[in-house]
């Protein structure tokens, strides 16, 4: 009985020791709230009679909702082993989001040092995403019904890469930088459906400063992934404008972005250049989308917060007038906390379109994930609540 009575702080011992070199984390966000979208297209027997649409709505709130495991190992020297398993919800139906995939958002295994940086596998965000993305209001602030039409320049990490090696180096005195190789996995085409990215961050006294450029092969042959395919990428404009472009041999989108703090208050800018090179049904002709972004942000209170952006998008005609479509957008938010895990909030988003689409259509306003409006102007208007657990 002593014996066992002594064993049983040695136990004790032993588990928090065990605990301490490896760990387990459950994670997680609902976003949920009430939209109205005032221009929403619905076509019957060849007839648009789209119109107002309010409803219950997962896909366009602040953060996407979600659930996850991540976890680390101490490997000893410095060194842990480290994995990432992230599903996509939608709280409205229960259905897993990104294409209904299991793990859609992100699955990744790596090894990371605090001296070395870290390399990872999997499916993972691209350089966009990791040094420009947290300069763009869509990504800090309002959400995919406030991202750069069809997110085209994946600012708003719409697209994520599988089959993809990530190195992202340690802080150095406030400088970041990485990139990702994706591999496209067919036989006797190394390069095909594959490409890379690279981008770099820095941050000191207030400023904030991001560069990223990304490469890929054959976009639209990959545009399947979201449905479980297991090409290297894809690319998925939900912005019907620009699917006459996605036939391209490839694709390229050089982005830069910065921010400065003055007391409460942030400003930012966010330039994009996205090319679709080579498009076949243009005579092998590039189609060029420039992005503008100013986002502005002011904390009242530690738990009232305020932010805008202003948005232009410009396509460069391939044909005559086909593709110089053009976006101006305009997005406000007013964000509360309830607690440190709980926030509320009202935002609203509108946008106009003018010219051609890529289609060879008049271009209509497409904002977020919602689909084609049924004219040229948009306005899509939320109430909602955030959870974090």
């Amino acid at each position: 009985m002593k014996k066992s009575l002594l064993a049983l702080p040695i136990l004790a011992v032993c588990a928090t020791h065990a605990n301490a070199q490896s760990s387990v984390t459950l994670y997680g966000l609902l976003d949920e709230g009430l939209m109205l979208n005032t221009n929403a297209k619905n076509v019957v027997n060849g007839k648009n009679v789209g119109g107002r649409q309010f409803q219950v709505d997962s896909n366009s709130g602040l953060q996407g909702s979600r659930w996850g495991l991540k976890g680390s190992e101490d490997l000893g020297g410095g060194l842990k082993a480290i994995f990432t398993l992230e599903s996509g919800i939608n709280v409205s139906n229960g259905a897993f989001g990104q294409g209904n995939t299991a793990f859609g958002r992100q699955a990744f295994v790596g090894i990371s040092s605090a001296s070395y940086g870290t390399v990872t596998l999997g499916r993972q965000y691209d350089s966009v995403n990791d040094y420009i993305g947290s300069y763009g209001f869509a990504l800090s602030y309002g959400g995919s019904s406030t991202e750069h039409p069809g997110d085209i320049d994946n600012v708003n990490h719409s697209s994520r890469a599988n089959n993809t090696i990530k190195y992202a180096s340690p802080n150095f005195r406030g400088l970041q930088f990485g990139g990702t190789v994706s591999l496209g996995g067919i036989a006797g085409e190394i390069s095909q459906s594959s490409g890379y990215t690279l981008g770099a961050n820095y941050n000191h006294g207030g400023i904030g400063l991001g560069v990223a450029y990304e490469y890929f092969k054959n976009p639209s042959a990959a545009g399947a992934i979201l449905n479980g395919n297991v090409n290297a990428t894809t690319f998925n404009s939900l912005n019907s404008g620009y699917l006459g472009a996605r036939p391209a041999n490839s694709l390229q989108i050089i982005a830069a972005a910065g921010n400065y703090q003055i007391g409460p208050a942030l400003i930012g800018a966010v330039y994009s250049n996205t090319k679709y090179q080579n498009i076949g049904a243009f005579g092998g002709a590039t189609a060029t989308f420039n992005d503008f972004e100013l986002n502005a942000s002011y904390r009242f209170t530690p738990a009232l917060l305020l932010a805008g952006e202003y948005n232009y998008t410009k396509g460069n005609a391939v044909r005559g007038d086909i593709g110089d479509q053009k976006y101006n957008q305009f997005s406000l938010l007013l964000d509360y906390l309830l607690s440190k895990r709980t926030d509320v909030y009202m935002e609203g988003t509108f946008q106009t379109a003018s010219g051609t689409s890529s289609t060879g259509a008049a271009a209509v306003a497409d904002i977020g994930s919602l689909g084609d409006s049924s004219n040229n102007h948009q306005l899509v208007a939320r109430v909602g609540m955030r959870h974090r657990f």
